[in-house]
């Protein structure tokens, strides 16, 4: 095995079930204009060890990891604890980098001392994608969280993250399949007095989340999202934000059903999820 070095940036993925997606992530990661000596990748395969025998062929200065187990926050927490670098940072493994993307966090990190920074995502028309984000800077706090995170576009000091793991029990992967990212930032402003910072000129490719609801794909993925929500709205007393979803989505369903019931059928498997998610710890 290579002899790791101190690094100033640790690059952690975690990926199950893509390959070219990867293969884009990683070459956009080797085009961005910084000291590449200075970054460690760190790719957290949950794969049969064969699957991406092709992709470890062409980085062979990726370290990659073979594990048995399934969970994203598992992932990121195994990656966290093997890497050397003083700022660690998870991408989603169908995500990229654009050239300036690393330069100008780490600038903007050591401008404002900040312990964490996110960016945003876009598509491939430069429309936000995974969510709304605003237009300015600004300071996380707990009240001013919307609009200015998503897990996968931050970089994090290492030191803030052994102290805030990410919740194993949440995540893609788990029954609680969402709001890890959430959970992990909300955890972090409300007990420390770590700085947290955003800025819209740090930039990912993301694509856009697939907004069709009724097909057996969009069923499974509002289940497990929503049982994370709920997860997290009973975790931290959000109590108020948990019955405000459950009751707009009862009022809905007798509406779909006279009217449209593949959206029936979706916010069906919504309300099962919140009491799913609230039942089951």
């Amino acid at each position: 095995m290579e002899n790791f070095q101190k690094s100033l940036l640790s690059i952690i993925i975690p990926t199950i079930g893509r390959i070219e997606e990867l293969i884009s992530l990683l070459e956009s990661i080797y085009s961005c204009d910084t000291d590449h000596s200075q970054i460690e990748i760190i790719v957290i395969d949950q794969n049969n060890i064969s699957f991406l025998k092709e992709v470890r062929l062409k980085f062979e200065s990726v370290r990659f990891e073979n594990v048995d187990f399934k969970g994203l926050s598992k992932a990121k927490n195994y990656g966290a604890a093997l890497a050397n670098g003083k700022w660690l940072c998870f991408p989603d493994d169908d995500c990229e980098f654009f050239y300036d993307t690393i330069k100008l966090a780490l600038h903007f990190l050591n401008e404002s001392k900040a312990d964490i920074i996110f960016g945003k995502c876009i598509d491939r028309n430069a429309n936000d994608s995974v969510m709304n984000f605003k237009n300015q800077d600004f300071t996380l706090t707990v009240e001013t969280m919307s609009g200015g995170f998503v897990e996968a576009t931050g970089f994090v000091k290492k030191e803030v993250f052994s102290q805030y793991k990410f919740d194993e029990s949440m995540g893609a992967g788990c029954f609680h399949g969402a709001e890890e990212g959430y959970d992990w930032l909300f955890r972090i402003l409300k007990n420390s007095k770590y700085k947290v910072i955003f800025n819209p000129l740090i930039l990912f490719y993301h694509p856009q989340i697939i907004s069709v609801k009724g097909d057996q794909a969009s069923i499974k993925r509002v289940f497990t999202y929503r049982c994370g929500f709920a997860k997290l709205c009973f975790k931290h007393e959000f109590y108020f934000k948990f019955f405000k979803r459950v009751v707009l989505v009862s009022f809905s369903l007798p509406f779909f059903a006279f009217f449209d019931q593949k959206k029936l059928r979706y916010y069906s498997a919504e309300l099962l999820g919140l009491f799913s998610g609230a039942i089951i710890k």
